[in-house]
């Protein structure tokens, strides 16, 4: 590698010479392109040169990819333990985690704990962005934050409460793919979307947000949830793909009531292909 040089003439024959201009950037900068990796890859760079040592440890951004082979369990969480202690204690803007540790579900049950000490880890370094991909089963999903703003679930199955009052800023949550037998209840959402989701079939939950401003309710099985009022209501859309009972007049009613306060309403019964919008 050619060492820099000082005036404009020099500089071009450097970076002819193959001068490495990336290492020339601002620590900022290149911790910044660092955050667009997965950790595995950020930490990597370590062996690029000395500079290169410690910069993966105050990237703001954790992208922890867990797909563990046939005897390669522990390995796997070996070594996001060990990226997580190694790491400077500087807050997260963005945490993403993806497990399929349980996809087959023979550990399905063991999924959630797997990753529960890694969800922790983010909220304690006051993520902003929380992104979780995992088939797992939880009983209680305890979320204590003050700095959370966004959060988006995937394919986790809810057993226990949902309640996000210890998250007093969340501001959006998203869950696609998740199983759902319990409650949500939040007083800070202001965008909520649910879709492709199962709730239960004999215990109907309850969605109390009073804040919401937006609502997204798309390709779901089970019974319709009951729907707190939301007087801060915009823009609401419901898709009852099933119609859980007679050409989801019962889905519909449920959802009309909860939705009265909207400004602009979208409902939708695939059953009939009935398409009814309130603007």
């Amino acid at each position: 590698m050619s060492e820099r040089a000082d005036d404009e003439g020099s500089t071009e024959t450097a970076v002819a010479g193959g001068e490495d201009r990336i290492s020339a950037l601002p620590d900022d900068v290149l911790r910044h392109l660092l955050s667009f990796l997965p950790s595995s890859a950020s930490v990597q760079t370590c062996v690029l040169a000395k500079r290169w040592r410690t910069l993966w440890k105050s990237v703001r951004a954790l992208y922890i990819v867990d797909e563990p082979t046939d005897g390669e369990m522990e390995r796997s969480r070996t070594f996001v333990d060990e990226l997580l202690r190694l790491r400077d204690p500087s807050p997260l803007e963005v945490c993403l985690i993806y497990s399929s540790y349980g996809h087959d579900y023979a550990n399905y049950g063991e999924a959630f704990q797997r990753i529960e000490p890694w969800l922790q880890y983010a909220l304690s370094h006051e993520v902003e962005v929380l992104r979780v991909e995992a088939h797992a089963l939880t009983t209680g999903l305890a979320l204590v934050s003050s700095h959370l703003k966004r959060l988006e679930l995937t394919s986790v199955t809810f057993e226990g409460s949902l309640d996000f009052s210890s998250c007093p800023v969340l501001d959006v949550l998203k869950m696609s793919g998740c199983s759902i037998s319990s409650n949500i209840l939040s007083q800070s959402l202001r965008h909520l979307k649910i879709r492709s989701v199962f709730f239960d079939h004999i215990n109907r939950s309850r969605i109390s947000a009073p804040n919401l401003i937006s609502f997204k309710l798309g390709q779901y099985d089970g019974l319709t949830p009951l729907l707190d009022t939301m007087p801060s209501l915009v823009t609401a859309s419901v898709v009852d793909v099933l119609g859980y009972g007679h050409y989801g007049e019962e889905s519909f009613s449920l959802v009309l009531e909860g939705l009265s306060r909207a400004t602009n309403l979208d409902l939708r019964t695939l059953y009939d292909q009935v398409f009814v919008h309130f603007w």
